[in-house]
């Protein structure tokens, strides 16, 4: 069973991660406890798949036919890298995106901490991953694969989700300090792939709390442009201060 940690505070939160630090250096923040799950592999509410193998391939294709005027040094992309670029700009592939900072993680997974009622029971979640136990374990290789040298045909010949990074080749991958983990065309969530306690742990903060955490993080220098290097989000930003100023009023009067 995989661990689960529940907190209320980012100080809480710093402590679990130094629990198991370095070995789980990598993370993944969500707003809900979703699947950890490719948005290519991706279920309807019947449990239908959402695309099909060549469905996904012709996202692919069309992106590469589409994009090249928007790409400075397309001519340089290999299969992967154009999956990778895809992926950053929203089309569904087989990659789920993971960052090797943890702070990162906590702001996606807070990212709409003031959308949620005081009734709110969910939970926001990060998890943490040790990338070397989980490829060790499901490919036989200690090592992140870097999928901007490898072929497409080598690595389908791994049956398991393993970890891969590759170029980083847009402003939004370098500020998320991102990699991946990279699925087969298989139904099968992370978390319940055989081992996956042996390599990830989950930190639950319930949405009650999740105004607080986020104008921690505020007070301390995070913002949402700096793991969004667009001009939207200045606008996020000037609403985030706001909204944290005003979260803060409140808590002085309830004192």
């Amino acid at each position: 069973m995989i661990e689960k940690f529940l907190v209320s505070s980012l100080e809480d939160y710093i402590k679990i991660i130094e629990i198991f630090s370095p070995n789980y250096s990598l993370s993944r923040g969500q707003e809900r406890d979703f699947q950890l799950l490719p948005s290519a592999l991706r279920c309807d509410a019947s449990g239908f798949r959402l695309y099909s193998k060549s469905t996904i391939q012709s996202f692919i294709e069309d992106f590469k036919s589409n994009s090249q005027l928007y790409i400075e040094d397309a001519s340089s992309y290999n299969e992967n890298d154009w999956v990778i670029h895809a992926q950053h700009f929203g089309v569904p592939t087989y990659l789920l995106d993971f960052t090797y900072s943890h702070l990162v993680s906590l702001m996606f997974a807070l990212e709409k901490a003031f959308d949620y009622g005081e009734d709110d029971e969910e939970n926001c979640v990060v998890w943490l991953m040790d990338p070397k136990t989980m490829n060790l374990l499901n490919i036989n290789r200690k090592e992140i694969i870097n999928l901007s040298g490898e072929t497409a045909d080598c690595i389908n010949e791994y049956q398991k989700p393993f970890v891969v990074s590759s170029r980083k080749n847009n402003a939004r991958m370098m500020a998320q300090d991102g990699l991946f983990v990279y699925f087969q065309d298989k139904v099968e969530a992370l978390e319940n792939v055989d081992g996956a306690e042996k390599f990830l742990k989950k930190i639950e903060i319930p949405h009650v709390n999740a105004k607080s955490v986020l104008s921690t993080l505020y007070t301390l220098g995070m913002r949402f442009s700096h793991i969004y290097p667009e001009l939207p989000s200045v606008s996020k930003d000037i609403i985030l201060k706001n909204r944290v100023s005003e979260f803060y009023r409140q808590e002085e009067k309830n004192e």
